[in-house]
């Protein structure tokens, strides 16, 4: 295993702490542990193409990173750049010849980098973005939770016909608690009033048949 040190870093860089340093360049130099870039909070460009790197979680500790070069890698697997996730700066990435390259990758890593401008040396196009962003929103709105607002206003239509045509204390009493309910409390109200309903037509008949 060949380790990056801070040693050969500082000598590399010319530099007196890791922090300061805002550009770092390691290409071919056989390195498959980089662990000590976590502590350059400070890197913007970084390259470690040609090397024997698997992991990129360490990168992830360098918020200000706009650059990374790491093609001719060892990194397997695509779950790899979700460590990526958390750099926001991050617009360029040249990533190919890494196992993880296969034939739709460069969709797939749009995916879940929308903020990439160019991709293994090559531009993205806006509408190529736009798609990749788009089936981001899609992903995060259909994972999101339901918001009060949206459960309650499941209600707002058979709540208008009960009001219609039942207006009592108690009708107005339920309706008016209904908005100061949480998400789960609204999902136990509605449970509630589906079983009501449920069991009121199942016996229905029975009241019919003995009048």
């Amino acid at each position: 295993m060949c380790v990056l040190t801070e040693e050969l870093v500082l000598s590399r860089c010319r530099a007196t702490s890791l922090d300061t340093i805002k550009h770092i360049n390691c290409w071919g130099m056989g390195l498959s542990d980089i662990s000590i870039v976590q502590y350059m909070t400070n890197l913007e460009v970084a390259t470690f193409s040609v090397n024997k790197i698997s992991t990129l979680k360490f990168l992830s500790f360098c918020p200000k990173l706009t650059e990374l070069y790491i093609r001719k890698n060892d990194l397997q697997s695509l779950d790899e750049l979700k460590c990526l996730q958390q750099l926001p700066n991050l617009r360029i990435l040249w990533l190919t010849e890494n196992p993880l390259c296969t034939d739709n990758y460069r969709q797939l890593v749009l995916d879940l980098l929308p903020g990439i401008v160019k991709l293994d040396n090559v531009a993205i196009s806006p509408n190529l973005n736009s798609q990749a962003s788009l089936e981001q929103r899609r992903k995060k709105k259909s994972q999101r939770p339901k918001s009060a607002a949206s459960v309650d206003s499941s209600f707002s239509d058979a709540e208008s016909i009960i009001r219609k045509s039942v207006e009592t204390p108690i009708i107005n009493a339920i309706t008016a608690l209904l908005p100061s309910l949480d998400v789960e409390g609204l999902y136990v109200v509605r449970g509630v009033i589906d079983r009501k309903i449920r069991n009121a037509e199942r016996s229905e008949p029975d009241s019919v048949s003995a009048s």
